[in-house]
């Protein structure tokens, strides 16, 4: 008889997991509350405008991503990614930059001569780590969540390359703070990037996530309860107007660190209840705008320096055109990223008041753009991106630990998301890959 899996979540993450678990075959159902699948990558589309939700990148070196793309058998619409110029904002001026290479990093501007020569240790520190630098398993690399990016990058290569290279990067991309952020999630980001630019889709991480659906999945399912029935588990949901239960033998949870608990509380030991307590994720307001006209010609990526001191941390413009189903041809499609203190101040404010501040920092880079703005979208993600402070890569060395006991006794519920490997889509899937390796191999079944 085949194992029945429930994974609640349709996230990348969760979908990942459902996807790994089909492939050994399990029974599987997604449950998810919202009316699609995608989770925070989820976007829409609105006369010939298509996105994402949120300005997400890929890199060649994405190979979790790029191996669940051709499971899924859209390496031909999706791949190769699509070239991205990234460029960095000072005042009004934007200047390509290149932070996959060493030397690309030491000829930002701004970056002091003396500290663009200490980066030449970069390349040093990355070798003395290898055997330990798995963006796939940051958990090899605990001894690296001792300090924040800060004082690692001030040390090494000193405040300016922290001001031009390392702060816009780690804002931009996670909205992470480099005074509370773990430097082993900066150095696994960098190695992610390194000597591989980022990049788009050709496609949309939308058609991903319904590509890996299945009918028997359900969406606008609100799970309330998960408790211990028998061997396996009783699922309590809410699904068009009624109360539902299901009875798997396995359990994917695979939605975000807070809300664990109220799901599965009286499941977790003292353990991992105190991890998940002290789980943490920033919000994030996000404006997509259609734009009639050509600006940024190419594929950009624009990144704000804290310094800057706009609501804006990170911009990316895409043209329509025979290889981009962002925008009509001849039309571009912008999406930009408020910081995650702004988005904290500003997330219930009305969508008018978000998208005509946020709006001011398209017009400074691209002037008249906001006048060819002919339809906007705000996009509002409580639970945007987690946070991976100091230490927090040994707690979940910890939480990994309990959960494998907890496997090993017979409890087959495993957990899945991007805040147990890094806050990106990458993250995301090699999280439910990994989810779906630890209760295959729980229920004995082979790769």
């Amino acid at each position: 008889m085949r194992a029945s899996v429930v994974v609640v979540g349709g996230g990348l993450a969760g979908l990942t997991a459902a996807c790994r678990l089909r492939a050994r075959g399990c029974e599987v159902t997604v449950l998810e509350a919202a009316q699609g699948p995608g989770g925070r990558a989820a976007g829409g589309e609105h006369e010939g405008y298509r996105w994402d939700g949120g300005g997400h990148a890929a890199s060649a070196r994405d190979a979790g991503l790029v191996a669940l793309i051709a499971e899924a058998g859209l390496s031909g619409e999706l791949l190769p990614l699509r070239p991205e110029r990234l460029l960095q904002v000072s005042g009004s001026q934007a200047v390509p930059i290149d932070p996959a290479r060493t030397l690309g990093i030491a000829r930002s501007p701004g970056v002091r001569w003396r500290d663009a020569l200490r980066l030449r240790r970069l390349p040093r520190l990355l070798r003395k780590f290898e055997t330990l630098l798995d963006p796939a398993d940051p958990l090899r690399a605990t001894r690296l969540d001792d300090r924040s990016v800060a004082d690692f990058v001030r040390l090494y290569f000193g405040a300016s390359a922290l001001e031009h290279w390392a702060a816009p990067l780690l804002i931009g991309d996670a909205l992470a703070d480099p005074i509370e952020t773990s430097r082993l999630l900066f150095i696994l980001h960098h190695l992610s990037r390194n000597e591989a630019p980022v990049g788009l889709l050709r496609g949309s991480f939308r058609e991903l996530a319904n590509r890996l659906t299945r009918p028997s999945d359900r969406f606008g399912a609100r799970v309330r309860t998960l408790e211990a029935a028998g061997q396996g588990f009783r699922v309590a949901f809410e699904h068009e107007g009624s109360e539902q239960t299901m009875e798997p033998d396995g359990v994917v949870l695979a939605t975000p660190a807070e809300t664990v608990i109220p799901l599965a509380g009286p499941l977790l030991v003292d353990a991992e209840r105190r991890i998940f307590e002290a789980s943490r994720s920033l919000p994030a307001l996000v404006l997509v705008a259609g734009l009639e006209g050509s600006f940024a010609e190419k594929a950009s990526r624009y990144r704000f320096r804290p310094e800057e001191r706009r609501p804006v941390v990170s911009m990316a413009v895409e043209p329509g055109g025979a290889w981009s189903t962002a925008a009509p041809e001849g039309c571009e499609r912008a999406v930009l990223m408020a910081s995650a203190e702004w988005s904290a101040a500003h997330f219930d404010a009305p969508d008018d008041v978000v998208a005509k501040t946020l709006a001011g920092s398209l017009g400074r880079v691209l002037p008249g753009a906001p006048a060819a703005m002919c339809f906007s979208r705000v996009l509002r993600h409580r639970r945007a991106f987690p946070r991976f402070d100091v230490g927090r890569y040994r707690e979940l060395s910890r939480l990994r630990d309990v959960s494998a006991d907890r496997l090993a006794h017979g409890r087959r519920l495993v957990f899945a998301g991007d805040y147990r490997i890094a806050p990106t889509i990458e993250g995301a899937v090699v999280s439910g890959g990994q989810a779906a390796d630890e209760l295959a191999a729980a229920f004995g079944l082979s790769r």
